[in-house]
């Protein structure tokens, strides 16, 4: 599961960082056989590149996900100094290499406005790009929009009923639902589904991201989501 050589963004060889998250995003099946795992204590620098070597992550309730996205298994999140960082694993009906999840990174505000996205930039926090999809650029990027903003993706077809996303998006003004003095969120999405497309987006886009588009306060989740609140405070789900 996401073994060999990683994959790429534009063709440039990957950042330690993105390959320590794809590390991470491998131990999702294990994390589902696991209450908690302990975290590792940080001795050393204070740069969110020396947490991202050292600091670990540790499973947490899914009621505590800055998402609310249907088929939800398991969630592990790391804390990142001034940043934070969570991994959703999702449910995968196909045969597919690889697992479905959904990558949250909580961020201080930084030089681009608003929902300006960079994907350079982005990916050099994000996991590698992975299978099956094998890179990405700007140039073969499609686009789509919801009333939080912009969000970008590829598309891929087994031939089958089987369909993959990879996709992305930021928000701005998500300090209502971030921890600490994060405002922005960053999301990536990898999804392999037995519908369509636009089905395979639906963990990305604004009905189970869940944030208002003015403000960015949590709210409940639209038709379309598993129903509970997504603010980091909020009460567990009623059956």
């Amino acid at each position: 599961m996401m073994q060999g050589t990683p994959h790429r963004v534009g063709g440039l060889p990957p950042r330690g960082g993105s390959a320590r998250a794809a590390r991470h995003i491998a131990m999702i099946p294990f994390a589902l056989t696991l209450a908690a795992c302990a975290a590792v204590p940080f001795v050393g620098g204070p740069s969110v590149a020396r947490l991202e070597e050292t600091r670990q992550f540790a499973a947490k309730p899914l009621d505590q996900t800055w998402a609310s996205p249907r088929g939800s298994l398991v969630m592990i999140e790391r804390d990142l100094g001034p940043e934070a960082e969570q991994i959703v694993g999702l449910t995968n009906p196909t045969t597919i290499e690889g697992d479905n999840f959904l990558w949250l990174r909580a961020r201080r505000p930084d030089r681009l406005s608003g929902d300006n996205f960079d994907l350079r930039d982005f990916m050099s926090r994000a996991p590698d790009v992975p299978p099956p999809f094998t890179t990405v650029s700007d140039d073969n990027l499609k686009r789509g929009r919801d009333s939080i903003g912009t969000y970008f993706y590829l598309e891929w077809r087994s031939g089958a009923q089987a369909n993959c996303v990879l996709a992305f998006r930021r928000i701005a003004g998500a300090e209502g639902l971030l921890p600490g003095d994060a405002s922005i969120l960053e999301v990536m999405l990898r999804n392999c589904t037995m519908g369509s497309v636009e089905e395979a987006l639906l963990p990305i886009r604004d009905a189970q991201i869940g944030v208002t588009p003015a403000g960015g306060i949590p709210t409940a989740v639209a038709a379309g989501g598993n129903g509970r609140m997504i603010s980091p405070l909020a009460a567990p789900p009623s059956e």
